[in-house]
Parts: structure tokens; C-alpha cells; sequence
């Protein structure tokens, strides 16, 4: 909560640019490229970037094809005292037969990682998403220290799927797939306003910020099911079969015309100050936001409203403080409330014969606040940083109770994150990371599960990754990077176990120059031993199920820039 991930989009820099970049892996899959980016004007005050990429092929993974393109264009303007920007772009994701997840089932043991590179999807499975976005923002100086800004975005999404994920029958491999059909259309809309200003009151520095923010979402959707008793396969040997076809009563909606499903509308007015004391050594932050959060779900097919319509607002708090104790350290704390969306009924449950569809599927629970809080600690000396952050928070747990899916008790979460990035010696970069986490089931449905960990939460993750410039061989470096995920659960009673896994990547980087162009030639190689396993565990409500991990990739490329 409260936290933001920027993307940047790509920028005209002063600099003309022309970039091709070409490259291929694993499988045959292939790769192109291009960037161009110029500036116009008297005094380059208007840029204009186009980017455009295509992938296409098999991957490493036995008969997986993907087909992936994307075009953006970025426009922006440099006025005097104010800044203009758009971006526009389209995106697709193809894919012939991903390799599906694989659902836990009911077996007692977990069956061993198949060869990673083995592919228990079906012939006639695809996934297709088509994405059509755009955003504009403006910015002003309305004075020296007050800046004002407004932003809207939009964007439309179809996607269709024809999917068959394993579930597991039997230690040995054995598992039940049947077809499961989706159609989905998705619009959304999204705007910002905002001004910031600093000020003095004596010997205290003031940053203040207020903003509203609104979300508008409609989702489309439409699924279609065959027969729930399915066919039978083995995800080491698996069994090909014809596409089975669904049944009017496992279908919802129409898949050539979804209708609406659901509606969301989320605003939020925020105002927050940021005080600096001891010149700038003691940082204050205390602010509020108002949230309003509507959300209304709707039966498949018919878009008559289903169960409950929320119509819920808050006003939480944001709290925070910074000490920097030295040039090099600071210490940290902060405290943050919000109110969060609900999530929507999915799943299924065993009838005693079969698996069916959750009775309740596709509604919308009702908004819930949650609370964070988190400590730290930052260190950066230039040529090298660490931190170290202990944190704590808690949401609402998805649980399937009968024919029902439902929220029972909640999933507290606490952890250690600590982090090692810089420069430790002449031409050795180094980017390191390790996070323990503790979760806890509380307050269920099922006494028994109190205490217990979530599923897909291991206790540790670490990563380590290093480059290194080989000392008399100019524009050449080599680096690796070393991934470790320890134990985790794939059920909520914490019978089911992966192992934990370790992976190892390398690679090479060369810079040089021909024909008086920079180009950059690179090769990769993930998972380097080839090893074999299952990389995480997911969860839809309290089913659980398993992700393969990626097989031995080979990857090279090549820039050149004109």
C-alpha cells in the first residue's frame, strides 16, 4: 500500500537515435526491434519516439509458439514554465499452447518436477490478448516552488482463451484436464490532478501535496466448459486429445459477445505535508486520503446486477518519518491505512465426483481497509548501498467453504527485506536481495489451518547478481546472477510441500564499433544446470497450483545504433 512503481515512458533525448536490435533463443524463437527518437524545433522543445518490437516462434518449452508485437509512440513538449505529453501504443500476445499450470487436485503427495522443458498443454490450446492504450499529461509551474499537473489514460483490452490445466489425480503423475473456455473485454479509464508547493514557516521546510485520482473499470466476460469429468493424461508422458466440446450448462454468457460482469469506480482525494526540521536532517510526512470505492458485479450473459452492490468510502491516514543520521545512513518508519477492492469468487469444489464451479462464481466481496506498517534503515556511501526493512501487513483470506467461495479470516504478512547494490570495486557492479517473510492463516473457517502459512509463500528468497568489465579486453564484461526460493505450500493445510531451488544465469556483454556505429553484442544462458522444478505454487481461493519452471535458454542479440 502507498507504494508506486513509475513507468517511465521512453523519452526524445537531445541526441538523434536510431537503434536496430535483432536476437533469437531457445527453440527458434526470434526477435526484432527498433527505436527512433528525434527532437524538433528551434530550440528542440518538441520530441517524438516510436518504438516497435515482434517476437515470434517456439520457445524452449516443447511446442509452446508465441506471436508478441508492440508499437508506442511517444510524443512530448518542452514549453517555458510547462510540459506536454502523450503516449499511444498497441500490444498482442499470442500464445499456441502454453504450458499450463498444474492444479494440486486431491492427491496426498506431490509428484516430482517433470523435464522442465516438457509441455503438458494441448495441441488446440491458445491464449490471445489484444491491448489499445493511451495517456496524456500535462504539467505546470504555476511559481518557482508550485508545480501543477493533470493526467488521463485509457485503455481497451479483448482476450480470448481456450485453456486445459492438469489436475492431479495420483503422486504418480496421473491427472484429470477438461476444456475451459474464456472471453473477456475490458475498458478503463483513468485521471489525476494534483498540485505541489513548498513553503517556509520559520525554520521548517514544507512540502505539500494534493491530488485526487479516479479509476473507472468495466470487465467484459463469458466462460464455456466441456464436461467436468474430462479425460485422462500424465504430465510426464502426456495424452493428446481432440478439443472436447463445452456444455450449455458449464457456459456463462456468450463468448462472441461477453457481457458485463463487472463495474468499479475508485477515487481518492489525498493531502499530505512533508516537514523538514535540523536543515533537512529530520523529515515529517502526515497526510490523509479519502477513498470511495463503488463495485457492482453482474450475472454472465444477462448484465442483471448479482448479489451485493458495495458502495463504500474511508479517510485513512499516512504517517511517516525519516532521520538522516549521517551523510551515508538514514533510518526510517511509516504507517499507511487504505481501502482495498474486494476480490472476485472463483474456483472449484469437489462434489464427491467430480470437480464443479463454485456456486458463487464471479461475485464481487465487499472492499476491506488494510493496515501496513514498516521500519528501516539505508545506507549508501556512493560506490556502495544496503538497506534493511522490517514490515507487517494483513488482508482478507480467499477460502472455498462447501459449494461457496468466500473470505475466511485473514493472511498476516511480516517479513525482513535487505538489499546490496553498487560499486564495491573498479569494474564490478554488484545487485543483491534477500526477503524472509512469515505468513500466518488466522481466524478461519477451519481451526485447524490457525496458524498454518499461505499458499505460495516461501520463508526465504535471495537473489545475487554481479558484472564484471575482464580486465584488458575492452568493452567486454561478463556477468551472473544466482536465484534461491526455499521451501513453500501448495495447500492451505500445509500438507504439500515444494522443495525449495536454486537457479544459476549467465552472461556476456561487448561493446565495440563498426563502421563507425556503437554496437552492443549480448549472450545469455538461464538456468544454466538445466535443473528441473517447480518454481512456485499459486492459489485461486484455497486451490493451489504448481508452475514449472523454465528449461535451459540460450538467448543472443545484437544493437546496433545509427
Amino acid at each position: 500500500m502507498g507504494g508506486a512503481i513509475n513507468l517511465m515512458p521512453k523519452r526524445a533525448g537531445n541526441t538523434p537515435l536510431t537503434e536496430l536490435t535483432v536476437g533469437v533463443e531457445s527453440g527458434g524463437h526470434a526477435y526484432a526491434a527498433i527505436d527512433v527518437a528525434r527532437r524538433f524545433g528551434e530550440n528542440r522543445e518538441f520530441g517524438v519516439r516510436v518504438n516497435a518490437a515482434k517476437r515470434q516462434g517456439e520457445t524452449s518449452i516443447e511446442r509452446e509458439d508465441h506471436d508478441v508485437g508492440m508499437f508506442s509512440v511517444g510524443l512530448d513538449y518542452r514549453g517555458r514554465n510547462f510540459r506536454l505529453s502523450a503516449d499511444a501504443g498497441y500490444q498482442n500476445f499470442d500464445l499456441t499452447a502454453p504450458r499450463p499450470s498444474v492444479n494440486i487436485g486431491r492427491v496426498a503427495t506431490l509428484p516430482g518436477a517433470p523435464d522442465a522443458s516438457k509441455n503438458f498443454a494441448q495441441p488446440w490450446s491458445f491464449s490471445k490478448e489484444h491491448d489499445v492504450f493511451g495517456t496524456a499529461r500535462a504539467e505546470v509551474d504555476l511559481a518557482r516552488d508550485v508545480v501543477a499537473w493533470a493526467a488521463f489514460g485509457s485503455r481497451s483490452t479483448k482476450e480470448s482463451n481456450s485453456l486445459a490445466e492438469p489436475a492431479l489425480t495420483s503422486s504418480n503423475g496421473d491427472a484429470s484436464v477438461y476444456r475451459f473456455d474464456n472471453g473477456r473485454k475490458q475498458e478503463i479509464r483513468t485521471g489525476e490532478v494534483g498540485v505541489r508547493g513548498k513553503l517556509s514557516t520559520g525554520a521548517v521546510q514544507h512540502t505539500l501535496v494534493a491530488s485526487w485520482s479516479g479509476h473507472w473499470n468495466e470487465a467484459k466476460n463469458a466462460y464455456a466448459i466441456s464436461d467436468y469429468a474430462g479425460f485422462p493424461t500424465n504430465i510426464y508422458r502426456p495424452v493428446d486429445v481432440a478439443m472436447p466440446p463445452t456444455l450449455a450448462a458449464n457456459s456463462g454468457g456468450v463468448m462472441s459477445d461477453p457481457r458485463v460482469t463487472q463495474r468499479t469506480i475508485l477515487s481518492s482525494f489525498a493531502v499530505a505535508d512533508t516537514m523538514a526540521f535540523l536543515n533537512d536532517s529530520l523529515l515529517l510526512t502526515v497526510g490523509a486520503r479519502h477513498q470511495q470505492i463503488k463495485d457492482t458485479g453482474y450475472a454472465y450473459g444477462t448484465a442483471v446486477p448479482s448479489g451485493p452492490t458495495y458502495d463504500k468510502s474511508a479517510t485513512t491516514p499516512v504517517a511517516g518519518i525519516v532521520y538522516k543520521a549521517s551523510k551515508q545512513v538514514s533510518l526510517y518508519a511509516n504507517y499507511i491505512e487504505a481501502l482495498v477492492k474486494g476480490p472476485v469468487a472463483s474456483g472449484t469444489y469437489f462434489d464427491g465426483t467430480t470437480d464443479q464451479l463454485v456456486s458463487n462464481h464471479g461475485e464481487v466481496f465487499a472492499p476491506y481497509k488494510s493496515r501496513q506498517k514498516e521500519i528501516g534503515i539505508k545506507y549508501d556511501a556512493g560506490k556502495l548501498g544496503m538497506s534493511a526493512a522490517l514490515f507487517s501487513t494483513a488482508k482478507p483470506l480467499p477460502a472455498i467453504v462447501g459449494t461457496r467461495a468466500t473470505l475466511s479470516g485473514e493472511q498476516r504478512n511480516q517479513g525482513l527485506e535487505l538489499s546490496v547494490f553498487g560499486t564495491p570495486v573498479a569494474g564490478v557492479r554488484l545487485l543483491g536481495g534477500l526477503t524472509w517473510l512469515d505468513t500466518e492463516q488466522r481466524n478461519t473457517d477451519k481451526p485447524l489451518n490457525n496458524g498454518k502459512n499461505a499458499i505460495g509463500a516461501p520463508k526465504m528468497q535471495a537473489s545475487v547478481g554481479g558484472e564484471w568489465d575482464v580486465p584488458g579486453a575492452p568493452g567486454l564484461s561478463l556477468n551472473a546472477r544466482t536465484v534461491y526460493t526455499s521451501t513453500q505450500y501448495a495447500d492451505l493445510a500445509n500438507t504439500k510441500q515444494l522443495p525449495s531451488w536454486t537457479r544459476v544465469d549467465i552472461g556476456a556483454r561487448y561493446l565495440t564499433q563498426l563502421a563507425g556505429h556503437d554496437v552492443t553484442l549480448r549472450a545469455r544462458i538461464d538456468n544454466v544446470a538445466d535443473r528441473s522444478y517447480w518454481a512456485s505454487a499459486v492459489s485461486s481461493f484455497d486451490s493451489g497450483s504448481l508452475v514449472l519452471a523454465a528449461p535451459r535458454t540460450f538467448v543472443v542479440s545484437g544493437s546496433v545504433a545509427f
